[in-house]
């Protein structure tokens, strides 16, 4: 089957099915750049939605990066299914197991809902999760994620690699790297998931 990518302003006005079909077809032609375009599209579709089930489980001074980082990981993910319905189940999944990520990073033990890979009643048995490193994609996230931090200073990059890839608290971080002050950290990464955000939202300045 042939295959044609098509430009932005196409993919905008494509339905959430139609989206997954041209994902899939990409996929299948071997258009990993025109199926990760695709995905971009559909997933920061649902960004008000994410936004929404992160502000359920964290306080709203958390809500913006958490779902930032979900939306991430689920760009960098393979979706494989075939309707909007598997999508919405695949991206709540990505979007619970990253606030448990935060919770786990600071050290908190909270009643974690169950996802829907999870057994019932059978607490850490789990199936199929959702891949977010070993997937192709994640490889090409990678690099774009690797551009945005060029950008930056020597130290400002260790800032963003201890902090907002390493998980550490920015007390942590100004314990490894001198004369750095925790608003210091903040700013940092701010700036960095600002960047990252302007880089893959195929939407800047839209609605969501």
């Amino acid at each position: 089957m042939s295959f044609s990518p098509l430009p932005d302003d196409e993919l905008h006005n494509l339905s959430d099915e139609r989206l997954i079909d041209y994902i899939r077809q990409a996929r299948d032609n071997g258009q990993l750049d025109a199926a990760r375009r695709g995905l971009m599209f559909l997933v920061y579709g649902y960004e008000r939605d994410v936004k929404r089930r992160v502000s359920l489980k964290l306080p709203a001074h958390l809500v913006d990066d958490v779902a930032h980082d979900a939306l991430v990981r689920a760009i960098a993910a393979a979706f494989d299914g075939s309707s909007s319905g598997e999508f919405r189940g695949w991206l709540h999944t990505i979007v619970d197991r990253t606030v448990a990520d935060h919770y786990r990073r600071a050290a908190r033990q909270p009643k974690e809902a169950i996802l829907p890979s999870e057994h019932t009643g059978e607490e850490g048995v789990w199936g199929e999760e959702p891949s977010v490193e070993s997937d192709a994609r994640a490889v090409e996230l990678r690099i774009v994620v690797d551009e945005m931090l060029d950008t930056f200073s020597d130290k400002h990059r260790q800032v963003i690699e201890l902090h907002v890839f390493g998980g550490l608290q920015a007390s942590e971080v100004c314990g490894r790297i001198d004369r750095m002050s925790e608003d210091n950290v903040a700013q940092i990464a701010s700036r960095f998931r600002r960047r990252l955000r302007e880089r893959l939202d195929p939407n800047p300045g839209g609605e969501t």
